[in-house]
């Protein structure tokens, strides 16, 4: 057998470049704009390219300062401090290495958490303090439960705790009181009086991310929190060379696991440029992820599951030192067993099966992750700058200026949602009318807070408020698919429809097609229904739209809207809605309910 050469396949298959690649695309494109059909952008303002070259000029950047397999953190929220114990217990058997404890008055208690810090020593009964890592998720009572842990512990040096304690966060979302620079570089040094291991300042993102703002928003202000607290505790009497080393930010992580990577790897590039600007020597940032609030769904709560999956694999390839999820029925209430053991296996797989941990910045030399976590650094960096001009991070969000600039970007995230540009699985795409919600342990009242100045979203609130609604009426409301034609002229636009009244808990009935217009109206009346959809051809819509649409109104229904997009012939013809992939969803699924006869807070009005 004559033996391959080395280069045999490249001389019978020569290397395209980029230029070859360009040729074939434009080709493709057929005269298209190329930037306007293959790039996209980021909600920070970065151009995203359909290609990206590997490049060399990156070097890794190892991350976490203890190599190995980052934390995993499981959340103690079980109001009953005993019922916590045993909860804690279970997670530690079952290879969580560290623990969030949840207060009350926590960012992240979601309706749940102790209530002081006086059953602290029975809510951690069986830990083995100097093996476990600690973070606190308490507010502003992070002082009290930091003295109270202090004082139940043998060794305080050997005890590595997280106070998480960001007041200023806190105050942005309606959990404490406006905060003081003086009152938090106070705050700072009765924490490391304590003589605890572990962090001692804190920049939480998450009440930014929760409250609809962007990757940059949220570092930025982490980065501001930062500075704030370090001359905070510098004025308290604490070198900031010291607190520095300290240092602890905790981010939100989402599914979507490229924008997740850079977020973490762009956060320790924009702590590093503030160190060396502050003239301060480089110090490690230890960063915690947790799995947004914003993106959990309380139906189809299994999809939880994918999300939360795609969100640890970001924040572990992208260097965080811990992480935590959130088990996928938090949204429903308190999380029984079984949810809590899927929040730590999503980690244990990824970990042990998976070894997402093994290699040190596995994203490094990717020319897109390396773009994309320079233009994030870039964008976070000047929204830190916008919050040092208005006098740091305590003035800015104080004074609105920051919480503005994050309004503005919730209303337009918000928008895509409704819109559909944002599709959420499980809720707005696919949505399964038949589920069973799964069992908690109690169930939770969600209300959202008001006149706070970054309010926490859930993104698929408005289409559970719409299944809510729907699931409350005596019976299921039920929408007529009015089919014209044959089965290939008008599936694709009644299974488009179908979807979308499920988004809003409508069932529908579909219609047998053909053209007796008689015949679909009667069909419309004998199904109950009092919204009709039709659906079919573009052709068939200029032949019959008009006149099948004042039939059907005749044999009774309250609202007739059209599969498809408006025309100037169509929008004459009596049609009261039309539905298509980028209608405002959540308003035309109103506009459904108020049709069939549903209240905002469900049944018949």
């Amino acid at each position: 057998m004559t033996a391959l050469r080395a280069n045999a396949l490249t001389e019978t298959f020569p290397q395209a470049g980029e230029a070859d690649w360009r040729a074939v695309v434009d080709k493709a494109l057929k005269g298209a704009d190329f930037n306007g059909a293959l790039t996209s952008t980021t909600r920070d303002g970065s151009s995203i390219q359909p290609l990206y070259a590997q490049t060399d000029e990156a070097p890794a950047r190892p991350s976490r300062a203890i190599p190995g397999p980052w934390s995993v953190c499981q959340r103690i929220d079980h109001p009953d401090a005993g019922e916590a114990a045993s909860l804690a217990a279970a997670d530690l058997e079952g290879a969580a290495s560290g623990l969030v404890v949840v207060g009350a008055g926590g960012i992240g208690a979601r309706g749940f958490g102790a209530v002081d810090a006086g059953d602290l020593d029975a809510r951690l009964d069986g830990v083995f303090l100097d093996m476990v890592r600690i973070r606190l998720d308490t507010g502003a009572d992070a002082p009290t439960f930091a003295e109270a842990l202090a004082g139940i512990t043998t060794d305080a040096s050997a005890t590595t705790l997280d106070p998480a304690w960001d007041p200023v966060a806190s105050f942005a979302c309606g959990l404490d009181e406006q905060p003081g620079v003086a009152a938090l570089g106070a705050g700072v040094a009765s924490l490391a009086a304590l003589g605890l291991g572990g962090t001692l300042i804190t920049g939480d993102g998450r009440v930014v991310h929760d409250s609809g703002g962007t990757p940059a928003q949220e570092l930025g202000y982490v980065l501001a929190a930062l500075i704030e607290a370090l001359r905070a505790a510098d004025a308290a009497g604490l070198p900031a060379s010291q607190v520095s080393a300290r240092a602890l930010a905790v981010l939100s992580a989402d599914a979507d696991i490229f924008a997740g990577i850079a977020k973490q790897r762009a956060m320790r590039l924009i702590w590093a440029r503030a160190l060396e600007s502050s003239g301060l020597e480089a110090a490690s940032l230890r960063i915690e992820a947790e799995a947004a609030w914003r993106m959990t769904a309380r139906y189809d709560v299994y999809v939880n599951m994918l999300r939360t999956t795609a969100a640890v694999s970001a924040a572990g390839l992208g260097g965080a030192d811990g992480v935590t999820v959130l088990p996928h029925t938090l949204a429903l209430g308190l999380p029984d067993a079984f949810a809590r053991r899927v929040a730590r296996n999503i980690q244990n797989v990824l970990i042990m099966e998976s070894n997402l941990h093994r290699v040190a910045d596995p994203a490094g030399g990717s020319g897109y992750i390396e773009s994309l976590t320079a233009d994030l650094a870039a964008a976070a960096w000047g929204v830190f700058q916008q919050i040092e001009a208005a006098g740091g991070a305590v003035a800015a969000v104080v004074s609105g200026a920051f919480p503005d600039d994050v309004a503005g970007v919730r209303e337009t995230l918000l928008r895509d949602v409704a819109h559909r540009r944002e599709p959420l699985t499980g809720v707005s795409e696919f949505p399964n009318l038949d589920e069973t919600a799964p069992a908690v342990l109690m169930p939770v009242s969600e209300q959202a807070p008001t006149g706070v100045l970054l309010p926490p979203v859930r993104l698929a609130a408005p289409f559970e408020a719409l299944r809510d609604a729907a699931a409350a009426a005596p019976e299921r409301p039920l929408a007529f698919l009015a089919c014209l034609g044959h089965l290939a002229d008008y599936n694709a636009r009644a299974l488009f429809a179908q979807n979308l009244l499920a988004a809003g808990g409508i069932a529908v009935q579909h219609g047998d097609g053909g053209d007796d217009l008689n015949a679909i109206a009667a069909q419309a009346a004998g199904s109950g229904a009092r919204l009709a959809v039709i659906c079919g051809s573009d052709g068939a819509y200029g032949e019959h739209a008009g006149a099948l649409t004042e039939a059907l109104k005749r044999a009774g229904m309250a609202a007739v809207w059209l599969a498809g997009r408006e025309t100037p012939a169509l929008a004459q013809s009596g049609i009261d809605a039309f539905a298509h992939a980028r209608c405002d969803s959540v308003s035309l699924l109103g506009d459904a309910h108020a049709a069939l006869g549903l209240s905002a807070g469900g049944g018949a009005p």
